[in-house]
């Protein structure tokens, strides 16, 4: 193909639009391995930078993947409701299996950070879970809950082992809930997160942030939801 640079629109987004033609016409199928950046580069006469950010685009938006050593792939993104993810109860019932992982269970000192969320001292003690959270018995995501002592004496993680911390909440400590108030951004990958969601470190992960709130207004829960952007598009319901 050959690019018109005499256009506004940047090389780049030419061939953008180029491979997305092809994977949304479905001549490239799910599965389908890309030429090499190098070979598109030569194919469009353009830098390996402008492929680059073509491809990173695509990426982005679920309609490739990279795997390290082997290529960049087609792929079709799977939809995900938003609010089921960060729930705290579960809608299907109280008896259904939520698979996770405990990686790490243990008594911290509250940062700067975690005090302020709390409304307790910086180096009051709490709890730090970190977690996998499985789906089909593959990891989805890296949970980080942080839970203050005071509120949740002798907690034991058998008691949450491949459930939901919500109805450790109600059921055990008879806690009074609220709300949840999410937040999203981005983070880079750090060794845990590259080992456990088998991604580069350095690479871009999805974050959410959950803060649990009792009816009196208090903060007690305080979670991250570290993910992986790439093969999954995420949305929001809302009834109107």
């Amino acid at each position: 193909m050959d690019l018109n640079k005499n256009l506004l629109v940047p090389l780049y987004h030419q061939v953008k639009n180029y491979l997305e033609e092809k994977i949304l016409s479905e001549e490239w199928g799910v599965g389908h391995r890309l030429p090499t950046e190098k070979e598109l580069a030569a194919q469009f006469s353009v830098s390996s930078i402008t492929i680059k950010r073509a491809v990173h685009e695509l990426v982005n938006e679920g309609l490739l993947y990279r795997q390290s050593g082997k290529g960049t792939f087609v792929i079709k993104k799977e939809e995900k409701n938003l609010s089921q993810l960060v729930s705290l109860k579960s809608e299907s019932g109280e008896n259904k299996h939520h698979p996770h992982k405990t990686l790490s269970f243990k008594k911290e000192k509250a940062t700067k950070k975690i005090a302020s969320i709390f409304e307790i001292k910086t180096n009051d003690p709490v709890y730090k879970i970190v977690r996998v959270k499985l789906e089909e018995e593959k990891p989805m995501a890296l949970e980080y809950s942080y839970i203050p002592t005071d509120k949740f004496p002798d907690l034991d993680p058998k008691t949450f082992e491949n459930d939901l911390l919500y109805n450790l909440f109600i059921k055990k400590y008879q806690m009074k809930l609220d709300k949840a108030k999410v937040y999203f951004s981005l983070v880079l990958a750090e060794k845990i997160e590259a080992d456990i969601l088998n991604v580069p470190v350095g690479e871009q992960l999805f974050v959410i942030e959950r803060h649990t709130l009792t009816t009196d207004g208090k903060v007690i829960e305080y979670s991250q939801f570290v993910m992986k952007p790439d093969q999954t598009k995420y949305f929001v319901e809302i009834k109107i």
